[in-house]
């Protein structure tokens, strides 16, 4: 598969430098080159864009695609049966691609239906985008999430869990190490440490010995505090983020996955369950007063929607960036949350248009560095260089 797609404003590279009378050649999958459009190679199709802003798909780190994003996804899912709950998550995938989401990171799935879906995708029996999945969460015996949890007690179940989910296909481990807002009705709180720090440091031993990154659900300080010791990737909410923990995640090179929008939802959100949202309420404020000052930080900061979870749809990552763009007004620098840094913090060739890099794009009507809110005016939407939407 070989073409050029001229005629556009291409949003390129680390900056996001909108580059004015260029052509993207794309080649098996990939970014070939940029070319001048008075330089077009003969003999390969051309497709006008028609003037379209052409932008690197967007890149959600944080999704339960099983979920329903209802006032309560726990309760849909006792209700479904596996089927049902493979069924929607692969219509989910759907609504990805039309809204040109194109890569998607799932931690936590109920019986490893997120596995199943990204291997649908690869072999090529469904449509839908790059999906990274851990499958289970690594949890403590009544932890954080029990629903999709591989529970583990112990340095040695720790480590067998580990590898449980990577012979089942994970691509990235997902761990518990705090309690949480939405999950247990009673005996949970956010401040709690789950996975003690011997815990995690095996997973994380063992996830990047087979080169697997390990992403961690932590809100608490200590929780998160024995997260970024043990050597996790990337910290999942991080509400009680500080000084301290932020100086040690930028000497670690551990990224941060926000997660706002979720947070004011479940906070706010009429029918919400109350245990929940009452939760929610004590620390939302919190949590916006963390990424307000560390955004700026030496830190990779990535987007995550949490989709599928109370009240947060599988287009939310939308909503999480306008609720980053609240706080911190920069288009750009919100818009590389979910396209170049999101790449970095994966490690992969993808969140830019860059040569070489996997062909994952958007074409908008209008600029997005111009108003975030122009991610809305989608033309077309390609993943590998294959056209799933326009």
């Amino acid at each position: 598969m070989e073409y050029i797609i001229s005629n556009i404003q291409l949003v390129y590279g680390e900056e996001l430098e909108v580059r004015e009378h260029a052509a993207l050649w794309i080649r098996n999958g990939l970014i070939k080159e940029v070319v001048a459009e008075l330089q077009l190679p003969a003999g390969v199709k051309v497709i006008d864009g028609k003037g379209a802003y052409l932008a690197p798909g967007l890149i959600d780190l944080h999704i339960h695609m099983m979920w329903d994003g209802s006032l309560n996804p726990v309760r849909t899912s006792e209700s479904e049966g596996f089927e049902q709950m493979l069924i929607r998550a692969v219509s989910n995938c759907q609504t990805y691609l039309q809204h040109g989401i194109t890569t998607v990171r799932d931690i936590g799935s109920i019986d490893d239906i997120a596995l199943h879906v990204a291997k649908g995708i690869k072999r090529g029996l469904i449509q839908g985008p790059d999906v990274i999945a851990s499958g289970k969460t690594l949890t403590m015996t009544g932890g954080h999430d029990p629903f999709w949890a591989r529970f583990v007690d112990g340095k040695d179940e720790a480590l067998k869990g580990v590898r449980e989910q990577i012979f089942k296909g994970a691509e990235v481990i997902k761990v518990s190490a705090t309690g949480g807002v939405y999950g247990r009705t009673e005996g949970e709180e956010v401040g709690n440490a789950e996975l003690s720090l011997e815990e995690q440091q095996v997973i994380c031993e063992e996830a990047h010995r087979f080169g697997l990154k390990v992403a961690s659900h932590a809100i608490g300080r200590e929780g998160i505090y024995h997260s970024i010791i043990a050597g996790v990737d990337t910290i999942e909410h991080g509400h009680f983020l500080d000084d301290e923990l932020i100086g040690l995640m930028e000497e670690r090179n551990t990224a941060w996955i926000p997660t706002l929008f979720v947070y004011k939802q479940i906070a706010t959100q009429e029918g919400i369950p109350a245990y929940a949202r009452d939760k929610a309420v004590e620390i939302v404020n919190r949590h916006r007063k963390a990424f307000e000052s560390y955004f700026e930080q030496n830190l990779l900061i990535g987007a995550g929607s949490d989709a599928g979870s109370p009240c947060t749809s599988h287009t939310a990552l939308l909503d999480e960036l306008y609720t980053m763009y609240e706080i911190i007004p920069d288009a750009k620098k919100i818009l590389k949350t979910a396209t170049v840094n999101a790449g970095k913090i994966l490690g992969r060739n993808v969140g830019q248009i860059q040569e070489g890099y996997r062909a994952n794009f958007i074409l908008l009507k209008e600029n997005p560095l111009a108003d975030l809110r122009n991610l809305e005016g989608i033309e077309k939407v390609a993943v590998g260089g294959e056209f799933v939407k326009g």
